[in-house]
């Protein structure tokens, strides 16, 4: 089944019916670029999909070869050529007007082949009179590189660029109506296609986990791995690092220490996860001090996979499903509690959009720092923060069975004290997954927001 690509199909048939002559396309692995594009060519009558499958040029040109023959008038001319170059001249020449070539997976060909990009750039600016090129690409940091790097052959040269992202919760919970069963799908797979899919054949999401984590044979068992090793040769370092960031360390320094790589090179190794959209950086917005950044696996998936599976191989592997409930234990529905935060940190813009929020947040992040309490200094934070010149966002989540009250109020304001700038307008937020109490609900002040799986309650 095909869901939610809407707005990227349209942007596809924009592309197809206009004068532009190259589109790119990427988005991290299993998120569905391939389904999107056979959707967007499906019924069209000169395309031609191509997946590159190979390392080798002459392999790959072969193969490519064999796919247009259908659709070329000379069958011995296509044989004799040896390049992609003059293949495509060829094709410039004797196909139909306004002909879609896609070519899948094309820096699995370019990794091995440092003149491919300069190649393909010769092809977009001398042989694309007659044709549409499509270039999809799962290899972000290749594909981020010849997109946006000045010094690559192919920057500049795509009239289209789309970057496939995972589902949005939003999304998902029109997969899976019950919000339980959506917040637990989303904790896993982070709302990557593929997975989302792999869910959906089981009848609930603790038997999906069974057999796509909790087993050896899963199909997402090692699925995490796999993927850092399409990125990275060595891949040792960014696995420390990960399944550091899983056992909860977040500033630089401790990531560094227990992960054991100088701490002078962890922010080159954290910057690469970032680019790769794997990790990112989380703003103490009110802060100026030098640690006023740490650090979280943003991409649910591999957050899931470092928290769990990755700490408890030999667990899972010897005694399969079984082992579920020793390795989730309390420590999942804390996991849960900072996916709630995601989930909702996310939805602030949309919030802003229907005057649920009345400020459009220019900064979104945390705060940490010390607050005075029953006349001690302590180490506290709040979930979410976020401004906008003197509006200021502070905002708790609260994803438990137990209804949310005065209390969480009193908590957040007393924070406020220290981590809103002085002169600020606050307005207060708080999410629960399990509600609210008859007195925070009938409180009338209008600096608070009220947010109930997702839906307001009462705002502003």
């Amino acid at each position: 089944m095909f869901y939610f690509r809407e707005n990227e199909l349209s942007q596809l048939r924009q592309f197809y019916e206009g004068s532009g002559k190259a589109c790119a396309i990427f988005g991290r692995r299993r998120v569905g670029k391939t389904e999107l594009v056979l959707q967007s060519i499906k019924e069209l009558d000169h395309s031609i999909y191509f997946q590159t499958s190979s390392f080798d040029y002459s392999e790959v040109l072969e193969d490519f070869k064999q796919t247009i023959k259908p659709i070329v008038s000379s069958k011995e001319i296509l044989d004799s050529l040896n390049s992609f170059r003059t293949v495509f001249a060829y094709l410039n020449e004797t196909l139909e007007q306004n002909s879609i070539i896609v070519i899948d997976e094309f820096p699995f060909l370019a990794r091995k082949n440092e003149g491919i990009p300069a190649e393909f750039q010769w092809i977009i600016d001398h042989s694309l009179d007659r044709m549409k090129l499509v270039l999809l690409g799962s290899s972000t940091s290749f594909m981020k590189s010849q997109i946006s790097d000045s010094s690559q052959p192919l920057y500049g040269r795509f009239d289209e660029i789309l970057k496939i992202l995972p589902f949005r919760f939003e999304e998902l919970c029109r997969l899976f109506p019950d919000y339980a069963d959506a917040m637990n799908v989303y904790a896993m797979t982070g709302g990557v296609a593929q997975y989302v899919m792999y869910f959906k054949e089981y009848e609930s999401p603790s038997e999906a986990a069974d057999h796509l984590f909790f087993s050896r044979n899963g199909r997402l068992f090692s699925e995490a791995g796999n993927l850092l090793m399409q990125e990275f040769r060595d891949i040792s370092s960014y696995t420390s690092i990960l399944r550091t960031l899983g056992s909860g360390e977040k500033e630089a320094s401790a990531i560094a220490a227990k992960s054991g790589i100088n701490s002078k090179i962890i922010n080159i190794y954290l910057s690469k996860l970032e680019q790769l959209g794997i990790v990112s950086p989380v703003l103490n917005i009110f802060s100026s001090r030098r640690n006023r950044i740490r650090y979280r696996i943003s991409d649910l998936f591999y957050r899931f996979h470092y928290s769990f599976i990755e700490p408890n191989v030999s667990m899972i592997t010897q005694i399969g499903k079984k082992s579920r409930p020793y390795i989730l234990d309390h420590a999942y529905e804390e996991y849960l509690g900072f996916v709630y935060e995601d989930i909702t940190r996310n939805s602030l813009y949309q919030l802003a959009l229907d005057d649920v929020l009345p400020f459009m947040p220019k900064q979104i992040g945390k705060w940490w720092g010390n607050i005075r309490k029953n006349d001690a200094w302590m180490e506290s934070e709040i979930d979410i923060a976020a401004s906008n010149g003197n509006n200021v966002l502070l905002g708790e989540c609260k994803y438990r069975n137990r209804k949310a009250g005065l209390q969480e109020l009193d908590n957040l304001r007393l924070k406020s004290e220290f981590a809103a700038p002085k002169g600020s307008k606050i307005i207060f937020l708080i999410a629960s997954d399990g509600g609210f109490t008859k007195e925070l609900l009938d409180y009338e002040q209008s600096d608070l927001i009220l947010l109930a799986k997702g839906k307001p309650v009462r705002h502003h």
